[in-house]
């Protein structure tokens, strides 16, 4: 899976602690052009944040229920200072929905 097929979750599984979901996304694409790997990049999130609130993880974890929700975001190439402040924004928005967004050291 990768940032370009935004209708694919590309990895899930329950956080350590049993009581979140933590939704893996992977990013491949360097930086050169910006603009567009972070719109590529904020279609994706949008993607992960629709399945979220359609609860369509319940095909998977039938019984389960969360408290909150990680999507964890693997970049391939270090992430740019815009993206940081992209990340920033977003998780000021989705903190009273249990959201997060988190980048994954390389």
């Amino acid at each position: 899976m990768s940032i370009l097929e935004t209708d694919k979750i590309d990895a899930m599984g329950i956080s350590k602690d049993g009581k979140g979901l933590r939704l893996m996304l992977s990013d491949h694409l360097d930086w050169e052009n910006e603009a567009e790997h972070l719109n590529l990049l904020q279609d994706k999130i949008n993607a992960y944040l629709s399945f979220i609130e359609s609860n369509q993880y319940a095909q998977t974890y039938l019984d389960e229920s969360f408290e909150y929700y990680i999507i964890d975001v693997g970049f391939k190439y270090e992430a740019s200072e815009n993206c940081l402040k992209f990340v920033q924004v977003i998780n000021k928005q989705l903190r009273e929905y249990n959201i997060q967004v988190v980048i994954s050291k390389n």
